[in-house]
């Protein structure tokens, strides 16, 4: 990237840095607004969880080096596309979402950074505003070409290479599999070299945040966790395992029909083995439903795992979390059922937190004070004030509510924030 130009003491402030300045002290509410209204606007790019944080970073780091450039008055055809915005175009070529709606994004985020820029300057009152709109228009779209035409050859060079790999034939199979009501299972087990007339388990895999790495480390990690399943499990035949991106992948197991699925188990094998990563199970079933049954299985309790944050259980289990992965698409509705069945304790606050997940364990455990005490490591004391202190302050009743109870604050277990009230200022 070439030097800014100095102004010199003497030459009059040009007036578009002086809006782009402006903007800058509120730039971080304006990339807020725009990103959600790329979602809304563009259906295409309204993502699960880690593609919206590659959206949000490649927004940001574009509006930022778009003001850096205008106010430091930096030729915009020497400007790089920001390594999040390569990143995001290459992730959506392996999603196979359309460069069409990447390129609209830029436009809509084109013309809402002109919006605010003029905006600014007009309540500025900056002389000459016809050539300020001229000279913003001038240095914004050679931005917006320069980096249109980077983030599209990354797509296009990205779209073939994964076109070009071998996974592509096991990800047509999988998608007839999954969707086509009339697909040739004998062709399909041919071409997957994958039985299919026996009992399913279906694995959603992935990396995320520190546990992201290169794509070939992706590759062979997803392959070592594919092993390890089929070793633990004493699943037959070869696992199926299809990438469907670099971060994410399936597994599918054939195992035996009483085979018995223990997340724990798992979980002690991937941190004896050192793998960093994480799995969402779906269940055993047989034949062809049951190869789609499990794979729907498994996709839900990924959703809630990825609801619940880096605290959620490394591997998670669909048997142990099934009521709510099963309505994990109804955000709202599972927020009005835990403010009508918990009231004031259902307010995002690390008191009531500390309430809720005391009283969660309390239920589970059959209202055992010392095997609560023993989960949390603390004495029984302790847990006895913390759920007369729930039942009192909050006016819960334990025998009448308790399935309703229990069921409102495991979905507070695993949704958190999004099921719950802000605290009262």
């Amino acid at each position: 990237m070439n030097g800014p130009t100095q102004q010199s003491a003497g030459e009059a402030p040009d007036p578009v840095v002086l809006a782009a300045q402006v903007v800058q002290t509120n730039r971080d509410e304006f990339i807020a607004k725009l990103v959600a209204t790329t979602e809304a606007e563009i259906s295409q790019l309204e993502h699960d969880e880690p593609l919206h944080g590659l959206l949000e970073a490649s927004i940001t780091e574009n509006i930022v080096t778009a003001l850096h450039v205008i106010i430091n008055r930096i030729d915009p055809l020497t400007v790089d596309a920001p390594a999040s915005a390569i990143s995001y175009a290459r992730r959506l070529a392996q999603r196979d979402v359309p460069l069409s709606a990447l390129l609209r994004a830029y436009r809509l985020g084109h013309a809402q950074s002109l919006d605010l820029v003029l905006g600014e300057a007009v309540r500025l009152g900056l002389p000459d505003p016809a050539g300020t709109v001229i000279a913003l228009v001038q240095v914004t779209s050679a931005y917006l070409d320069r980096v249109c035409d980077q983030i599209g050859r990354a797509y296009e060079e990205e779209r073939e290479r994964w076109v070009g790999t071998r996974g592509v034939l096991r990800q047509y199979w999988v998608g007839q599999l999954l969707d086509n009501p009339r697909v040739d299972l004998r062709q399909a087990e041919t071409a997957l070299d994958y039985p299919l007339s026996g009992s399913h388990l279906a694995v959603e895999c992935w990396r995320h945040g520190s546990e992201a790495a290169t794509a070939t480390d992706t590759v062979a990690v997803f392959d070592r966790l594919a092993s390890l399943l089929h070793t633990v499990l004493r699943a037959q035949g070869r696992p199926l395992l299809v990438h469907t991106d670099e971060a994410h992948a399936r597994i599918w197991l054939a195992v035996r029909p009483d085979c018995h699925v223990d997340p724990d188990t798992i979980a002690a094998e991937l941190g004896d083995a050192a793998l960093p990563v994480r799995a969402a199970l779906g269940i055993v079933r047989p034949g062809l439903d049951g190869f789609r049954r499990s794979t729907r299985a498994a996709a839900r309790t990924k959703a809630l795992a990825l609801s619940a944050g880096p605290g959620a259980p490394r591997v998670v289990a669909f048997a142990r979390v099934a009521p709510v992965a099963l309505l994990v698409d109804e955000p709202r509705e599972l927020a009005d059922f835990v403010s009508d069945s918990l009231g004031d304790l259902a307010v995002d606050d690390p008191r009531c937190e500390l309430l809720r997940e005391t009283l969660r364990l309390f239920l589970a455990t059959n209202r055992s004070y010392a095997a609560t005490a023993e989960e949390l490591m603390v004495h029984r004391n302790t847990v006895h004030y913390r759920v007369q202190r729930a039942v009192d302050h909050y006016h819960l009743n334990l025998d009448a509510d308790a399935f309703d109870l229990h069921f409102a604050l495991t979905v507070c277990h695993w949704h958190g924030a999004k099921v719950l009230r802000r605290k009262p200022r």
